[in-house]
């Protein structure tokens, strides 16, 4: 289904952040300016897809009217090292003058989905598919009920996250409109909670943090069952945990292996899948990649549709609060000097090869 087992993720976080600082990992990691040695770098590696993201908030600064500027760079890395894009129509950010909860909000992500595609259709990209909304369960609780980030909501995250569903069959209605036919790929967290030890009444909700990060997609299914081709799973070290407790590690008992997530998930919706984010900080990187092959390698012998894993972020980005520099991924740099991690590559390597 698409060009690599492999992909590279590029970070492309844009939220509107507590007291109004606005994220924007594309030009913060400095991947606008260095794209096109970027998605070199990523295709010296064997990696033939990426996962790049649109920023409506800078593209469409007035209603109707989109500057495409921001994503140029974007574009020419993309076309010059020949790479596949599966391109994030909205990765948490909106444009300032938008109420994400106004009615006009699905109509206009849908507007902005079909114009860039038209746009990249005329570019002449190779686009391998879509993501309409990036973690809707995650933006939904971080955004509808914590208010961590906009639109800074509290308690409200099912309204939030019926919002974004809309915008998600909007987007897909508007994107084949326009003649575009390729996956649709719904990227969602991969998730296990476990009652808190010695609190056997908390199990209730830890089942229920498990069933929400599948509302979505079952929420979709029965609306338009070709409302997503690709089932995405983002899944990281911390993505096991107690009940509002610690994060389970590989030696608890609780702990379930992702070989056996997967399985299920799986068995409950009759889908390929994609791990669509993964990875860990340095100096484990190249372990954690090591530790996803050997799980794979299970999901593959039980022929489990899985059609790619990318490595996210596939480089170094500043934290979102605090702009700490966050090491990971194959690509490092060191103020504008890129450099290629040892450990990374031959990781990347083996998990090419083990498909």
């Amino acid at each position: 289904m698409f060009r690599s087992f492999v992909w590279g993720g590029f970070e492309g976080a844009t939220q509107l952040g507590v007291g109004g600082r606005r994220v924007d990992s594309v030009a913060a990691s400095g991947h606008e300016s260095w794209a096109i040695l970027n998605h070199t770098i990523l295709r010296s590696l064997g990696v033939r897809t990426a996962r790049e993201a649109l920023r409506w908030h800078l593209i469409e600064r007035q209603c109707g009217i989109y500057d495409w500027s921001s994503a140029r760079a974007q574009i020419a890395g993309a076309l010059h090292a020949d790479t596949e894009v599966i391109w994030d129509i909205c990765h948490w950010g909106v444009p300032d003058h938008l109420d994400i909860m106004s009615p006009d909000w699905v109509s206009r992500l849908a507007a902005f989905a079909a114009a860039a595609a038209r746009m990249l259709r005329e570019e002449g990209v190779r686009i391998g598919g879509w993501v309409p909304i990036n973690e809707m369960a995650f933006w939904a609780w971080a955004g509808g009920k914590k208010g961590g980030f906009s639109p800074f909501m509290f308690d409200q995250g099912g309204a939030l996250k019926t919002q974004f569903l809309r915008g998600h069959l909007a987007v897909v209605d508007a994107l084949r409109s326009v003649g575009a036919t390729e996956p649709i790929v719904l990227c969602e967290p991969l998730i296990w909670v476990v009652a808190r030890t010695g609190e056997p009444e908390t199990a209730a909700e830890a089942r229920a943090h498990v069933d929400g990060a599948f509302e979505a997609v079952e929420w979709i299914l029965e609306r338009d069952p070709k409302g997503i081709d690709v089932l995405g799973l983002n899944y990281y070290a911390h993505n096991q945990w107690e009940v509002e407790g610690v994060m389970l590690l590989p030696s608890d008992p609780r702990y379930r292996p992702l070989r056996d997530l997967l399985a299920d998930v799986s068995a409950r919706f009759p889908l390929p899948l994609a791990i669509t984010e993964t990875g860990a900080e340095e100096p484990f990187g190249d372990v954690w990649l090591d530790q996803i092959r050997h799980e794979i390698a299970d999901v593959l012998a039980r022929k489990i549709p899985l059609t790619g894993v990318c490595i996210y972020p596939i480089m170094d980005y500043p934290g979102w609060d605090n702009d700490r520099h966050c090491p990971c991924g194959a690509i490092g740099h060191d103020g504008g000097q890129r450099f290629v991690r040892a450990g990374q590559r031959a990781a990347i390597r083996r998990l090419a090869t083990s498909v």
